[in-house]
């Protein structure tokens, strides 16, 4: 463990000492993942369809913008949670429907209210966030004021967060995306951006109308970011208590506050994507020390016919070393967005080591091609393998750390802006420890079709 815990971490700051420019997060089009982003006051004669519905002019100074999402996903894996679930086969089809108004009162206020219906069918180890019918997506108000040359935003109500793309994110990747009831207050001047959060994680309910904020958990924190020419840094604090939470088969109450940095950019061709989180706080009776970090190194050869893009990951997230000892040491990351190692659902953060080497080209303008060679271990043999937040049975001891080997190919077709075609394979190929306890290799594949306008 200590071996690989010191290769990630001079990785890491070697990347942070590094020279970069702008931010490699940025996404193209006027269209954004947390749609209440979205500025719709510069687009031209371009314009995707739907933007005749964005900026309506209802006088008064009053702008109304409107739009919608559809996504449709069709899975089918072999073997789920490897073959370690009690189940052999599974297909299904989840169906995420979202409408949006935006109404905005000048620079003064504005009210956001995302409608949201959400279906899973015939999956056989069902999440939880796989089905909501009609019910508020956000529902939130922004109060904004100048405070000499700084922007103050209250923001009040139901509502999404992203604290970086990996470890506090929406979880896109699931069918109810997440989101809080909670109160927000944003800062922005300059190169400079303050957030300060608090409030509860939203149950999903399946009824209609009736999700509500979790009795059993509260989150709350801050985060400060500033770009600079080359950069974008980003320092973050932030605890979630939950009461009832299950790590290295042990289910404790779980008061957990993670210290995170984050940085990325690019320079020319060369981009970076660089996020380190330490955790603290008490597991029942045993203190929490765990740490959990993830690079991402690229270059895009703009010259080359097709522009491939090549790029390295590496990723890291502690396990629990002793059971026992009065620390859990198991990286939890609080809300974490798993397609990050791929969309078979296979992967965590959670006692994890993965190396990865990726390549994409773009053989049209609006198609890339994706391919991936991932490898992985256990972080520490005492703790488990983890598939999501869930422990796997059978999986924990033993001599051997390497879990085994997944390439993966991707296909994102976007035929405009307004629609995303994405078929998806990928196997992953067990290390014979890992098959002798009962665990197969496994083959999934999807096809996912997004509409938005």
């Amino acid at each position: 463990m200590s071996r690989s815990f010191l290769l990630l971490c001079s990785s890491f700051c070697t990347a942070l000492l590094a020279p970069w420019t702008a931010a490699s997060a940025q996404q193209v089009g006027p269209f954004r993942s947390e749609r209440f982003d979205e500025n719709w006051s510069g687009v031209g004669d371009d314009a995707p369809f739907g933007a005749a519905l964005k900026n309506i002019d209802l006088g008064h100074d009053v702008r109304l913008s409107l739009g919608g999402d559809a996504r449709w996903r069709f899975s089918w894996l072999d073997a789920p949670r490897l073959g370690l679930g009690g189940v052999q086969e599974d297909a299904w089809v989840l169906q995420r429907l979202l409408a949006h108004a935006d109404l905005r009162f000048g620079d003064n206020a504005r009210v956001f209210v995302q409608l949201g219906a959400h279906d899973g069918v015939s999956r056989e180890i069902a999440s939880s966030t796989d089905d909501d019918t009609l019910d508020l997506q956000q529902a939130f108000i922004d109060l904004h004021k100048k405070v000499g040359s700084a922007d103050v935003t209250l923001r009040l109500g139901r509502q999404e967060l992203v604290l970086g793309p990996r470890f506090a994110s929406a979880r896109d990747s699931g069918n109810v995306r997440q989101r809080h009831d909670m109160a927000r207050v944003i800062i922005t001047g300059g190169d400079w951006r303050f957030d300060a959060f608090g409030g509860r994680p939203t149950e999903v309910n399946r009824g209609a109308f009736d999700d509500e904020p979790d009795p059993n958990q509260r989150f709350y924190g801050a985060r400060m970011q500033h770009k600079t020419r080359d950069t974008t840094l980003e320092i973050s604090a932030y605890r979630l208590d939950r009461d009832a939470v299950t790590l290295a088969g042990v289910t404790a109450p779980d008061d957990r506050t993670s210290y995170g940095a984050h940085a990325f950019g690019r320079r020319g061709s060369i981009d970076f994507d660089a996020e380190a989180v330490f955790q603290s706080g008490a597991f029942g009776g045993d203190d929490i020390r765990a740490f959990g970090a993830a690079l991402d190194l690229g270059r895009t050869f703009t010259e080359t016919p097709m522009t491939p893009r090549i790029n390295l990951r590496l990723t890291y997230g502690s396990g629990d070393s002793a059971a026992g000892d009065g620390k859990q040491e198991t990286f939890a990351p609080v809300f974490p967005n798993s397609s990050w190692f791929g969309q078979n659902g296979l992967a965590s953060f959670s006692n994890t080591i993965e190396t990865a080497g990726m390549i994409a080209i773009t053989p049209r303008e609006n198609v890339t091609l994706t391919a991936k060679l991932a490898a992985v271990w256990r972080a520490d043999t005492n703790d488990f393998l983890y598939a999501g937040n869930t422990a796997l049975a059978n999986t924990s001891g033993g001599d051997e750390a390497f879990t085994g080997v997944s390439p993966s190919l991707s296909l994102v077709w976007r035929p405009n802006a307004n629609i995303t075609i994405n078929p998806y394979v990928s196997y992953v190929v067990l290390s014979d420890e890992v098959r002798d306890r009962g665990a197969h290799n496994v083959t999934y594949a999807h096809l996912t079709i997004g509409l938005r306008f």
